[in-house]
């Protein structure tokens, strides 16, 4: 029997209630919307301009992103860069992006929250919903820059040419 792939979410839509469901994360992300099976059973497609945030959970969360610790307190300790997001309706949140800018989808940003944990997992931000990304910080080293910093230089392979 294979293991389920279906994760519990919240999602925030502007100007309206959080909504609980599930998602498949593999093929929820549609070219203008996710696709969204709500609490009781109702396949709902949510476009990205609509879309807030979609909020990663267990089974026991609160839908309380924007209000219980939106902002880190000190500067965290999961590398990658510490953002600043605003969105058009003046909320603010914080989050940790991965280093790696490859591993940011085309349609928006997978962060890790502010006191992150099976209550809230991970959350994805469409880029619609925001005015301004400000970064506050970069947490720990990427894969290149450590490897240039223990053999010296990084390698000239790796090495973006600049002034040829």
């Amino acid at each position: 029997m294979a293991a389920s792939t279906s994760k519990r979410i919240f999602i925030y839509r502007f100007d309206r209630q959080p909504l609980e469901g599930v998602v498949n994360p593999i093929t929820c992300f549609l070219e203008t919307q996710v696709e969204v099976i709500t609490t009781n059973g109702t396949l709902i497609g949510v476009t990205y301009t609509e879309l807030k945030a979609l909020c990663f959970v267990s089974d026991h969360a609160q839908p309380d992103l924007f209000d219980a610790h939106p902002f880190f307190e000190r500067r965290p300790k999961v590398p990658g860069l510490w953002t600043r997001f605003t969105f058009r309706d003046g909320a603010k949140l914080d989050g940790i992006l991965p280093h790696n800018l490859l591993e940011w989808p085309e349609h928006g940003y997978f962060v890790t929250p502010p006191h992150a944990g099976a209550h809230r997992q991970r959350v994805f931000i469409p880029r619609q919903a925001l005015t301004q990304t400000e970064l506050r910080g970069v947490v720990g080293t990427s894969a290149l820059s450590a490897e240039g910093r223990r053999k010296g230089e990084a390698p000239p392979e790796r090495q973006i040419p600049m002034f040829e």
